[in-house]
Parts: C-alpha cells; structure tokens; sequence
C-alpha cells in the first residue's frame, strides 16, 4: 500500500488544485459580461484578477497554519475561503465585491489549497531526484481544471448569466469539505520513513532569517514574480482580445481550453527535463516557448488567422505554469525541513505581487493605448527578466549536483 501512497497524495494535491486555481482562472471568461454589467474600463475589471494573485502574499500566512496547526486545518481554511469567494460574487452589487470575493477570498483559497500544501507533501513523500515529475504534476491541476472549467463557464454564462455561473462554480468547492474532515492527516505529515529518518538524523533545515539573508531565496521570489507580471498582463485579456480580432466566443473558449491541456502536459514535459540535469536549459526553453507564443497572439488579425491562435495556444499553453513547479522543486531542495511552510510562503508572494501588478498594468496598458502591442512588449520584457533570474538559480543547484 505505502508504494501507491505518494502518488495517492500527489492525486489529492491535483484535485484541491482544481477546485482553487481553475475555478479563478475561468474569470478570463467574465471580463466582456462584467465589464458590461458594470459598465467599467477594462482596468477596472481585470484588477478583480490582480488581487486574485495579490492574495499570494498570503503565502507565508499559510505556509505558518501548515506549520502551526497542520495540513488539515489549512486544507478547511482553503475550502471555505475559495467556496465563500465564489458565491459571494453572485450577489455583488458594486465592483469592490467582486475585489473581495473573487479577489482575496477566492486568491487565498487558491493559495492555502494549491502550491503551499503541495510542496509540503510532495517534498516529504518523494526524494529529490524525483522531485520534479509530482510536483509538476500537482501543478498541472490548473491546466487540466481550466479545460473543463472554461467550456463549462463559458456555457454557463450564456445560459444562466454570470451570477448563476459563479453560484453553480461554488459547488465545488463545498463538495471537499467532508474529504478534508477525515483524511488521515497525520500520517500524510509523517512522510515516507527513509525520507522522514533523513531528515530527523540531518539538521532541521535552514531558518527563515537564514534563507532570506541568501541570494537564491531572492532569485526564487523574483523569478515567481517576474513570471507572474508577464503571464497575467496577457491572460486575463487574451478572451476579449480574440472577441476583437472577429474569433467566435464558442471558438475562442475552446482553444484558450485546449491550452489548457497542454499546461499540465509542458509542466510534466519541462520537469521531467529538469529532473534528466537539464534544470537550466528546461527553465530557459520555458521560457523561450511563453515568449514565442506571445509574438504569435499578436498576429492574431482577424477571424482567418486561426494558425497563428492555435500556435499560440501550443507555444503559450504549453508553457504556461511550467516554471511554478520548477521554482517550487528548486526551493524544496535548497530549503527542504521544519520552517519550510514559512519559507516558501514568503517566496510566493512573488507570485501574489507579479500577478496583480501584472493582470492591473496590463489592464492599464490597454486602456491607455486603446490597443495590446504595449501590453505585449511589457510581457515579453518580464518573462526575458525572469528567465535571467530562474536560469541563474537552476545553473547553480546543476553546479552544487555535481
């Protein structure tokens, strides 16, 4: 039984993940019908995105519940916030509602079920030369989550209206509950034993003031972040930008559905080539691919140019939340023991930073041009910038394995 264990545990980390992350993700589906409703700027609604990310700076308060009161209490805390979140948003009257339900609630659901308690488990359940594979794995719950979710948004939007969408999308969080009540938690904190043995004969693990006195906690925090700025200033825009461009509603959903099957396959793809001793030609070809696939979504002219859209769902949804697990395996393995949870919250907040800045400016990119060449140039300058970063840290731990 113990053998199928770690991978029955990287099955519930995908599922928590499906129920947070890609219930968030499907709000690139509600910017037209709530920009409509609200009658609003662009900026206005996509910033309900940005603090959807933002709430990763609840990180490190995570990170200190699965320290503090463990796995449990976190995962309940997790499913009540991203339930509340999701149906709160039905009975929004006014745009600062949606901030604070889909917004934080909804992010730090998203937070406390998906990264944080995956690295925990994962890295207490497999070593570390197969770190790489489940956590990319787990990671990948966005991607496979969005494929279903997407369509399923997009047709309940059409049919119900975005108020029974979101009520309709709270159900799932809900229906966790009584699962998270009676796992056997405390044998899922205990860890493999050769692992856990490892560990108690080894020292406790570098500190919180000690990992953040250390570059590589900085380049981890700043390759989320950078990351995070130049994905979200294009995706949460990328379903209004092909509505402009003359491409079917129907349509479009069904792509931007298919990238998201390619996310968990490129996340598995790239952090199985990281963990082969590729770590930092995986992250730079990551990389290369978002960039890439940028440049083909701006050749997106008009309805015919139905190449260049399914390019860029191969190049961009292929890579997308690719360099999430890889910074998650390369933080375990430099920080890996009893203060981990708070280590790697704060090294999330990076994400929660990049991410609003990115889905507000490049909402405000938008709307101060009229037009998304700005918006695009200002994605691609991140992600090269955050390449830099990752690329620096994953040469060094290939240097420090030898």
């Amino acid at each position: 039984m113990d053998r199928f264990l770690p991978w029955a545990l990287v099955g519930l980390c995908f599922v928590l993940g499906v129920v947070s992350r890609s219930v968030s993700d499907t709000f690139v589906v509600f910017v037209p019908a709530l920009q409509s409703h609200f009658e609003a700027s662009r900026s206005a609604v996509t910033v309900i995105y940005s603090f959807a990310l933002l709430s990763s700076i609840g990180s490190p308060l995570a990170g200190w519940i699965a320290d503090r009161f463990g796995l449990r209490a976190l995962t309940i805390v997790g499913l009540l916030a991203a339930g509340l979140g999701t149906v709160s948003a039905s009975f929004a009257q006014h745009l600062w509602q949606l901030y604070l339900g889909l917004g934080l609630l909804l992010g730090f659901g998203g937070v406390a079920l998906g990264a944080v308690p995956s690295s925990i488990v994962i890295g207490r359940w497999f070593p570390a030369h197969r770190l790489g594979v489940p956590m990319a794995v787990a990671w990948s719950a966005t991607g496979v989550g969005v494929m279903v979710m997407l369509p399923l948004a997009q047709h309940l939007l059409t049919t119900e209206g975005w108020r029974e969408a979101y009520r309709a999308l709270s159900l799932f969080s809900v229906a966790l509950l009584p699962l998270a009540l009676f796992l056997p938690w405390r044998r899922i904190e205990a860890g493999a034993p050769g692992l856990a043995r490892a560990r108690s004969a080894a020292s406790h693990g570098p500190t919180v003031g000690q990992a953040i006195r250390d570059w590589p906690f900085w380049a981890l925090t700043f390759s989320f972040g950078l990351t995070s700025l130049g994905i979200f200033a294009v995706f949460p825009q990328a379903m209004a930008y092909l509505l402009e461009r003359g491409i079917d509603g129907a349509y479009a959903a069904r792509a931007l559905a298919v990238a998201g099957v390619l996310t968990p396959l490129g996340m598995v793809g790239f952090s199985w080539l990281a963990d082969r001793g590729g770590r930092r030609l995986a992250a730079l070809l990551a990389y290369g691919c978002s960039i890439a696939g940028v440049g083909a979504l701006a050749l997106v002219r008009g309805p015919d140019d139905t190449a260049w859209l399914w390019l860029y769902v191969l190049l961009f949804g292929g890579s997308m939340g690719s360099r999430g697990p890889m910074i998650s395996t390369l933080a375990t393995l430099r920080y890996r023991g009893s203060q981990f949870g708070r280590i790697f919250g704060l090294i999330g907040t990076g994400t929660g930073v990049g991410g609003f800045l990115g889905a507000w400016i490049g909402g405000l990119l938008h709307d101060w041009t009229d037009g998304y060449a700005a918006v695009m140039l200002f994605s691609v300058a991140a992600l090269a910038l955050a390449a830099s970063a990752l690329g620096a840290e994953a040469g060094a731990r290939e240097r420090l394995a030898r």
